[in-house]
């Protein structure tokens, strides 16, 4: 009977334990995948300045090869 009462308190144990661990790895997910859209985020906001200078760039070059 002990044996099965110290098995059991073993088992709830390492449940805990790993319980917890997961929780830690989530919170880490978590963090990491906002890190990550912040930096998508951005990644677009310069990707649109960018085709917004070129256009600009381009109708400066027209105009220079109108004159």
């Amino acid at each position: 009977m002990k044996l099965l009462v110290r098995l059991l308190l073993v088992v709830f144990v390492i449940g805990f334990v790993s319980c917890r661990d997961t929780k830690k790895e989530e919170a880490e997910t978590e963090a990491a995948i906002e890190q990550i859209e912040t930096v998508e985020g951005e990644v677009e906001e310069l990707s649109e300045q960018l085709e917004k200078d070129e256009k600009e760039l381009e109708e400066a070059l027209k105009e220079l090869d109108s004159i």
